[in-house]
């Protein structure tokens, strides 16, 4: 089942302190190994994919841009 534009979508773009962000992605990833919510498994990797992306630019500044310090 691919993505679709249709109306039903719906979005979630939540900002959180950095500690909260790896608690959340801690959380996320038991639950997607639990597997108790298989037809979320896709969302919850996408949910780890993006908070892993912006915990790591974090964490590991890229020596360019707007995250030098």
């Amino acid at each position: 089942m691919g993505m679709t534009d249709d109306d039903d979508n719906v979005y979630c773009d939540v900002q959180m302190p950095l500690a909260q962000g790896r608690e959340l992605l801690q959380l996320v990833t038991t639950l997607r190994e639990s597997n108790a919510h298989p037809t979320l498994n896709r969302i919850f990797e996408r949910i780890q994919d993006e908070l892993s992306t912006s915990i790591d630019i974090i964490e590991n500044p890229p020596s360019w841009g707007p995250w030098r310090k």
